[in-house]
């Protein structure tokens, strides 16, 4: 079996071309997850969104509808809008 693998080697012109020997593990591999430019899709969200801009596209337009929706305000937080008119005698 080392003959097999060693005779494949030997006629695989890239293992000459290529030197790895002083190939070193990436510095910035472990922030990969943590850039704020990349988000990682779940496998079945990547049929529904084949690249970048049909996921902008989705996105722009749940901004769009959930930013002209009315917000819900409860009696506790409510304010009463404040006038713009003067008080008599002032």
């Amino acid at each position: 079996m080392k003959n097999t693998k060693r005779a494949a080697r030997e006629t695989d012109p890239l293992d000459r071309e290529i030197d790895f020997s002083n190939a070193r593990p990436n510095p910035f591999a472990g922030d990969y997850y943590k850039s704020r430019n990349l988000r990682i899709l779940a496998p079945d969200l990547i049929e529904v969104f084949p690249d970048s801009e049909s996921v902008n596209e989705a996105l722009r337009t749940l901004v769009r509808l959930t930013s002209a929706a009315p917000r819900k305000l409860s009696a506790k937080t409510a304010t009463a809008p404040k006038s713009t008119r003067k008080k008599a005698g002032s």
